[in-house]
This record gives C-alpha cells, sequence and structure tokens, in this order.
C-alpha cells in the first residue's frame, strides 16, 4: 500500500450560514433553503474531500449563540463536517467576530480542531500565517473597542449562562446592529492597515505570506521587503460567489468556486 501524496489544502472564511427560520422568524430566512448554505454543502459534498485539510479563518456562521443552541441549527452541515472528519480531512477553525461562542460540544460533533490566531502553520514546506483578519483594521477604533470585550473570558461566560430566548434576542440586535454600523462608516476605515500588515510580518519573520479574511476583499496584495516580497492574500465572502484558497506544493491560488 503506497503512502499518500499529499495533494492540496484549502482555506476559506466568512461564508456567513444563516440560522434556521425557528430561531429568527420575523427575519423570513430559512437555513434549509438559502443560496449559502446550499452552496457550501455542495462544497462540504465536492471539493473538500478531495482536500489534505480545510482551514477556516472565522464567521463560518452568521452567528453561533452557544452549542445548546446552534448545533440544532445546522445538523446537516455539522453531519458532513463530521463525515470529512472521519473521511480523512483535517479541519481547522480560528473564531471571527461573529461566531465565537462555540465549545466543547461544537469540536466532538464536527471533529474541527480549533487554532488560536494568529496562526502559523507550514503547508508543503512553506510557512503561513492566518488569522480572521479584523485585528488588522486598527483604524476603527470603536469596533477593536468591542472586539476586546466581547473576546474577554467573563463576556463569554456571560452570555453563555443566559437562557436561550435572552441570547437570540442579543444575537438579533446584534446583527442589525452590525449591518447598520457597516453602512455608516466609510470603506477605508473598515479596511486593513498597512501599518499592522507590516507588523505581523515582522512578528513572523519566517513566513512570506499572510492569509486572512474579514473584509470580504478578494485578492492578492504585494509587499516589497528589503529581500523579497511579501503577499498579502484575501479571502472573500460567499455572497453570491465565493472566493476560495488553494494551496499546493507551488504555492497558493485564489480561487471561485461556482456551484
Amino acid at each position: 500500500m503506497t503512502a499518500h501524496t499529499p495533494c492540496h489544502t484549502l482555506i476559506i472564511a466568512d461564508v456567513h450560514l444563516q440560522p434556521s427560520i425557528k430561531s429568527f422568524p420575523h427575519t423570513g430566512e430559512n437555513s434549509l433553503e438559502h443560496p449559502i448554505n446550499h452552496a457550501f454543502l455542495q462544497f462540504l459534498k465536492t471539493l473538500a474531500p478531495k482536500a489534505d485539510a480545510l482551514y477556516i479563518l472565522g464567521d463560518l456562521f452568521e452567528v453561533w449563540l452557544g452549542d445548546d443552541i446552534s448545533l440544532k441549527q445546522y445538523p446537516e452541515i455539522i453531519s458532513e463536517f463530521k463525515k470529512l472528519s472521519t473521511q480523512g480531512v483535517k479541519l481547522y477553525l480560528l473564531f471571527g467576530n461573529r461566531d465565537f461562542l462555540m465549545g466543547d460540544a461544537f469540536w466532538q460533533a464536527t471533529g474541527i480542531q480549533y487554532i488560536n490566531e494568529p496562526h502559523l502553520v507550514t503547508l508543503y514546506d512553506k510557512p503561513y500565517v492566518m488569522l480572521h483578519g479584523d485585528t488588522l483594521c486598527t483604524l476603527d477604533k470603536g469596533y477593536q473597542r468591542m472586539r476586546t470585550v466581547f473576546r474577554h473570558p467573563w463576556f463569554k461566560r456571560l452570555m453563555l449562562h443566559l437562557s436561550p430566548k435572552r441570547r437570540t434576542a442579543m444575537g438579533q440586535k446584534l446583527r442589525q446592529r452590525s449591518k447598520d454600523a457597516s453602512l455608516q462608516k466609510p470603506q477605508t476605515l473598515m479596511d486593513v492597515t498597512q501599518d499592522a500588515v507590516c507588523d505581523l510580518f515582522k512578528a513572523f519573520p519566517i513566513a512570506q505570506h499572510l492569509i486572512h479574511g474579514h473584509t470580504h476583499r478578494p485578492g492578492l496584495h504585494l509587499i516589497e521587503a528589503p529581500h523579497t516580497t511579501l503577499k498579502r492574500w484575501v479571502l472573500g465572502d460567499w455572497r453570491p460567489a465565493a472566493f476560495i484558497i488553494k494551496v499546493t506544493d507551488n504555492g497558493p491560488e485564489l480561487i471561485e468556486f461556482k456551484p
């Protein structure tokens, strides 16, 4: 029996899977019918099984209100993750700004492994730094203050001690506030800053590739350093097309997934 030859790794972010209509009845959203959820299920059943590993760089879900609530909202997707894991595909996830309340039940149900950010990993003999990307948007002071509060352990404990009804109501309110704030802020305020990117490369001098999401602006940005060219890869969201990254021994490639 021959050894498995590494082929490629897939990296995604900002899928924003939609919760079921049972949780948010007034929005008219039904996770079983939402095009994003359909597209992502196709991805899990077609492209993902062919990969060595799948990295999810945050905001997989539009909102995650705790394992006791949200595991029931995405049964088919949770099942597909577990199937991938048992088939040998390595699954990794770091938190986004929408879905940072996952717990032990989520990791066990899906087979996904949690990773901290920024995450330094070697893929096919090349080092990469991965993160969600919101920490690079340093001009948005209000968002950074909010993020510090939301990511604090006491805030997470407080949220998970609330009743499901209270958490659901808060989830609706936070989603709407986030949408309203995005409409009011200029795009330059919500984008990453060059200083933050350069500081991250300085913190990880062996890496020439940085991969992140959050901004929903897929593309490749080059940074000329004294002795090399650094590359910042930005993932897209899934509305409507999905821009993902495929990494092989030749390096990364930004590709479009068309369900």
